[in-house]
């Protein structure tokens, strides 16, 4: 899930509590453009946070494809429900592509992403039930996954990854994939390290991105599924 580094270690929690994955771990829960120039989409929001701790980002080992003009930084199709804080504006360096994340908890993640002692935030949230919140603009740097947070999009999933996602999360994914490959010329391939390009996993972070399992293997399966559905509402 969802984090910028350095984190304090978790408190005990019960069973019950929902939690939402960082960087650094679990962390419970009581719910559940720098970017590129002449971009639009910060917003009004004016709190900037220092960059995430952890390792340089290593150079890119290609340079990320985009479209010519500006793509959107609010996508039409989700609510949009931009944080005041937890957030790097204009923070993006690139867009390699959207990172898929486990909530570990239900419900709406913006009352929880919009705690200041928090310091963790997603650009986008997926309801189990298909529903589209998206927090932090395309060209903002959501803190998700520690050093992948300059490069990479991320999506929040509602449920635990000891459940697949729904067939209507599936659906929802596809569709953020598909205006990121309109808008900001994603490819249609998975991506299996933080220098490749297109969907990617948390886990493929390592220990950079927070050393965990992130989305789990069962979500983590799916992301052949999310590609074939982004493929026919998107295709070339």
């Amino acid at each position: 899930m969802s984090h910028r580094k350095p984190k304090p270690k978790p408190r005990p929690m019960s069973r019950r509590t929902a939690m939402v994955c960082t960087s650094s771990g679990l962390i419970a829960t009581a719910f559940g453009v720098v970017g590129f120039e002449d971009t639009p989409g910060t917003g009004d929001r004016t709190q900037a946070a220092p960059d995430e701790g952890g390792a340089t980002e290593p150079p890119p080992a290609r340079p990320a494809a985009r479209p010519a003009e500006p793509g959107q930084a609010w996508m039409p199709d989700a609510t949009r429900k931009p944080l005041s804080v937890n957030f790097t504006p204009g923070g993006m360096r690139e867009m390699r592509g959207l990172v898929l994340h486990v909530q570990e908890g239900e419900n709406s993640l913006h009352h929880r992403f919009s705690d200041p002692s928090v310091q963790s935030s997603a650009h986008f949230w997926v309801a189990q039930s298909g529903e589209i919140e998206q927090y932090v603009s395309a060209y903002d740097r959501a803190w998700a996954q520690g050093t992948g947070n300059p490069s990479w999009l991320s999506v929040e999933t509602s449920g635990f990854a000891n459940r697949p996602l729904t067939a209507q999360q599936v659906d929802s994914v596809a569709r953020i994939y598909a205006w990121g490959m309109a808008q900001h010329g994603w490819p249609l391939e998975p991506a299996g390290t933080p220098l490749g390009r297109g969907l990617g996993l948390h886990s493929m972070g390592a220990r950079a991105w927070g050393g965990h399992a992130c989305p789990g293997p069962l979500r983590s399966a799916q992301t052949g599924e999310i590609l074939t559905t982004a493929r026919a509402r998107h295709p070339r």
